[in-house]
């Protein structure tokens, strides 16, 4: 089966040679007898595109069957054509067209990959679970998957590494608001400033270029906390109390937390009394 499926969608669909065979597994199901595959990768599928197709199918039919698989019991289950299954529904079918198969969990869930990333169905966040599936449930290994799907092995094992980013990146990978590119060169950031990395690539509407040249040198603007004022209140009591002790005129101000003493003599006295003062203080 791994031959075939490195084949891509031609093995789910046969070519021109292959339609005598085609012919013997081609049928019609009710769509109420097909259950939805759980090892499906695609989570999402957007609305519009499916009313969409929904149209086209009222107007023309479903052209390409479904693929499904019989189960244990009287039911079928869906491998490939999820996207034609939920519009068939919408377009209000009863049937549909499949071509039924017979294939273990880990061919289901390979058949179902193949099929979203080759019509790229997949946004990059499901189609890392999908691999990393392959790898946790049914043993791959990264070069083992990149036959299946007919791509080298570092693109498998970077798709993968993108599951190491926190989930609220994951999520804007999802919603298409930071691409792969922009992905991997968040994880070159060190994990506790990715978040405000991405935010910064968002908001600064940066390349995956620029992305990657700013995670070299990013750094984090950090916000300088704010000075506590003195009540203005004690600085003039500061005022009075060193008056009473210098016999100067004092004035004390004060700026974000910073502040000046400024001491005004009016003789040569006053000046004199003032250095008596501090030889005293020393002294002591």
């Amino acid at each position: 089966m791994k031959e075939h499926l490195g084949r891509g969608l031609s093995a789910l669909i046969p070519d021109k040679e292959e339609r005598e065979d085609l012919k013997a597994h081609l049928s019609t199901l009710p769509i109420e007898r097909i259950k939805r595959n759980p090892l499906q990768p695609r989570l999402v599928i957007d609305d519009e595109s499916l009313m969409e197709l929904a149209e086209s199918i009222k107007a023309n039919g479903i052209i390409q069957p479904i693929i499904v698989n019989k189960t244990a019991g009287s039911d079928y289950e869906l491998i490939a054509g999820e996207r034609r299954l939920q519009a068939a529904k919408l377009a209000g079918l009863d049937s549909v067209p499949v071509v039924i198969r017979s294939v273990d969990k880990k061919e289901q869930l390979q058949l179902a990959i193949v099929e979203n990333i080759q019509r790229k169905d997949l946004d990059p966040i499901e189609e890392a679970r999908a691999y990393q599936t392959l790898v946790e449930d049914f043993s791959l290994t990264h070069q083992e998957i990149a036959q299946i799907v007919g791509k080298d092995r570092p693109t498998i094992s970077n798709c993968i590494r993108l599951l190491k980013l926190p989930v609220e990146i994951q999520a804007l990978v999802s919603e298409g608001k930071l691409s792969s590119g922009h992905a991997r060169a968040i994880l070159s950031i060190d994990p506790e400033y990715q978040l405000l990395f991405a935010q910064h690539i968002i908001k600064y509407h940066l390349t995956v270029r620029q992305a990657e040249e700013k995670a070299k040198t990013f750094v984090p603007q950090q916000e300088k906390p704010k000075s506590q004022e003195t009540n203005p209140e004690i600085l003039k009591s500061l005022e009075k109390d060193l008056h009473k002790i210098l016999g100067l005129k004092v004035k004390v101000k004060e700026r974000g937390g910073k502040g000046k003493i400024t001491l005004e003599y009016s003789s040569p006295e006053e000046l004199k009394h003032l250095k008596e003062l501090l030889n005293t203080l020393r002294r002591d």
